[in-house]
């Protein structure tokens, strides 16, 4: 029996060490394969991601009494946690490989479809929403942890001249496959808002967890183009002669964070990436993470409209993000991108004339233009940051973007947070007509696109280009 257990053991562990450890690419066939399963995660990842956010987590946050100035301050915790990253940098820069860490912290978005179980608990309203910010805000930290290693990885497997391609593609299926199921959780949770809404909540959650599931079969399906030790022969060491060899190599002195803050800071192409994901993160977050409860609370929007404008939309922005993906390998990532942000601009000037008595067609219209904007810049941001840091150093300057990024869009929404309440608080008029507080968050927003659009055109565009010529091949 004891004999039979340590066998077992031993051929467990030998199968974990070859699926997160030893899948290195062998072909292009396996590197095509990889950035297929990639876009499968991926689109699970972006499902869950809309399902535990936006609309479906204020309508379960709102029935645990929570007010819309706190829906929004909780639902920018995923920016806060980010900040986890960069405590992180010296231990993500000794590992060797990428895809265990990845996998194991995407297994923690379990607790996105806990969280739609909390209101069966039979626990008082105010604890029930200290479980919901606190299990989201965990979930958050793992999600941000595993995101620089996750970039460095996709990015490792995409030939620098094809980015723009994939990625479109990618994005294309992802939001396909999100908005269909997007669709369907609407039509559920209007169906049991009259009868029996936590009902609604557990089917959300079991969704959910059949997401996780798909997320963390496909990113074990992957490959990693990254070795750790080899021997004389060139062949990659595993086991106990990897420990071996980590231990007569020469263990080099790790940087401080602050250290590491100045490296990039004093490097002008990162600071001019950064620059423009800081414009981005300061414009969205003083307006985006309130619109949410705006739609439901304020506007009266249903569910199911919500949904059927944004299924019709994403078809509409399946056809054109292949279409910009492609413009953006041919013209440059910063022209696509001035004009996405451009567009996301005009949606929250729209969004600052939505009233109730013109919710409806207002809402088309701004859901039409901010289908354009995000048909390209998560892309976008992510292709210049790409163009612009060294390979050497991108898995660790990423990861010093998202976290100080993440840490200053907490920030941010704090701060609009409470100018929201002030606003509120107010009760102002214009005409005869109410002021709501988002209506005035929004304009902000689009006063600090017009900036960035401006960067991107004299900062980001008359930039040269250094092409990586590494990634994408096989090693």
């Amino acid at each position: 029996m004891s004999f039979n257990f340590t066998y077992m053991h031993r051929y467990v562990i030998g199968q974990l060490r070859r699926i997160y450890f030893m899948a290195l690419p062998e072909s292009k066939e396996d590197l095509k394969k990889s950035r297929i399963y990639y876009t499968t995660a991926d689109s699970a990842a972006q499902t869950i991601a809309q399902l535990a956010g936006g609309t479906f987590l204020a309508t379960l946050m709102t029935f645990t009494g929570i007010s819309d100035s706190n829906i929004g301050i909780i639902s920018s915790l995923l920016s806060f946690a980010a900040l986890t990253q960069l405590f992180l940098i010296n231990y993500m820069k000794r590992l060797k490989k990428f895809k265990f860490l990845v996998t194991i912290t995407a297994l923690q978005r379990l607790l996105f479809a806990l969280l739609f179980f909390i209101p069966l608990f039979p626990i008082g309203k105010e604890i029930k929403a200290i479980l919901i910010a606190a299990l989201y805000f965990i979930g958050q930290i793992f999600v941000q942890i595993g995101n620089p290693a996750t970039q460095d990885w996709i990015a490792s497997l995409v030939p620098s001249r094809l980015r723009g391609k994939y990625f479109s593609i990618k994005d294309s299926f992802a939001v396909f496959t999100v908005s269909s199921l997007m669709l369907v959780c609407g039509m559920i949770l209007d169906y049991f808002k009259g009868r029996n809404i936590l009902t609604g909540f557990i089917l959300i959650g079991i969704i959910i967890f059949i997401l996780v599931v798909i997320n963390v079969v496909s990113l074990s399906l992957m490959k990693e183009p990254k070795v750790s030790y080899l021997n004389e022969e060139g062949k990659e060491m595993h086991g106990r002669l990897a420990k071996k060899a980590k231990e007569k190599s020469q263990v080099t002195k790790s940087q401080s964070i602050l250290s590491e803050l100045r490296e990039a800071v004093l490097d002008h192409k990162f600071r001019k990436a950064f620059s423009v994901q800081c414009l981005y993160t300061l414009a969205f977050y003083s307006c985006a993470p309130f619109n949410s409860s705006y739609y439901i609370n304020d506007l009266k929007l249903s569910y199911t409209f919500i949904m059927v404008v944004s299924f019709i939309l994403n078809l509409y922005r399946i056809y054109i993000t292949p279409k910009l993906g492609r413009m953006a390998d041919k013209h440059g990532m910063g022209k696509l991108l001035r004009f996405a942000l451009f567009m996301l601009g005009l949606n929250f000037l729209v969004l600052a004339f939505t009233m109730p008595f013109n919710a409806y067609p207002m809402y088309i219209l701004a859901s039409c233009l901010g289908s354009t904007a995000w048909a390209f810049i998560g892309i976008g941001l992510f292709g210049i940051q790409l163009d612009f840091f060294r390979s050497d150093k991108r898995m660790v300057w990423l990861t010093i973007t998202s976290s100080v990024c993440g840490l200053f869009g907490f920030l941010v929404s704090v701060i609009s947070g409470k100018l929201l309440a002030i606003i509120k608080a107010a009760d102002l008029q214009l005409l005869g007509f109410k002021i709501y507080p988002q209506q005035i968050l929004n304009l902000i927003g689009f006063g600090i696109i017009v900036l960035a659009t401006l960067y991107i055109k004299y900062f980001i565009e008359t930039q040269k280009i250094d092409v990586n010529r590494e990634d994408g091949r096989l090693k």
